[in-house]
């Protein structure tokens, strides 16, 4: 199940996919997904970013607590058997919200977050076929460090170790259509970056 979230950072959003199965709306991202023309499933948060009015049905929580409004919208997703989780709104505010919610990958692994012309994943020991995408970089950062094999890029690498404070893998291009990535060891953040 394909499932859309909307968080509720302050950088634009010029489009989202419609092509989901269901679609949460959080906190002031209620209003953006309304700016856009769609009717969320559910709306959750504290709505401390948000100024309309609150729907009746939204499930409010209190601005403390021990999670983020994301977690909680994160939760339900699950709740209601997402496989695939495309969050908008995530990042782009403030950097410690940005921060957390990167490392919200690590627990949930089935999530992308997304915005203005980049995406980013975390991808665990394995391989991953990763298609051109015409007008960006491919950047894969290691999550704190990790052994990688990366093959199909103008800049490739062969069970090479490598680590956060590096920026060795940041910024490659393709060579074909498809980027072929090994990780061996470690996880590894994937991002398309728009040029």
């Amino acid at each position: 199940m394909r499932v859309l979230i909307v968080a509720a950072s302050p950088e634009p959003i010029s489009g989202l996919p419609c092509d989901v199965d269901y679609i949460i709306g959080v906190d002031g991202g209620y209003e953006t997904l309304l700016n856009h023309g769609l009717n969320p499933d559910l709306v959750v948060g504290d709505f401390d970013s948000f100024t309309g009015e609150v729907p009746i049905d939204a499930i409010r929580y209190p601005s403390e607590k021990d999670v983020t409004d994301l977690e909680i919208a994160l939760e339900a997703a699950r709740g209601h058997g997402a496989t695939e989780m495309l969050v908008y709104g995530a990042l782009g505010g403030r950097l410690d919200m940005t921060l957390s919610n990167i490392g919200l990958l690590e627990a949930y692994p089935e999530m992308r977050l997304a915005t203005a012309g980049q995406t980013v994943r975390l991808v665990g020991a394995g391989r991953y076929e990763l298609p051109r995408q015409d007008d960006h970089y491919l950047s894969l950062i290691p999550w704190k460090q990790a052994n990688v094999t990366i093959r199909g890029v103008k800049y490739p690498l062969d069970r090479h170790d490598v680590v956060s404070h590096e920026a060795l893998t940041i910024s490659n291009e393709w060579d074909g259509e498809v980027a072929d990535l090994i990780v061996h060891d470690g996880m590894v953040l994937v991002l398309y970056v728009k040029k």
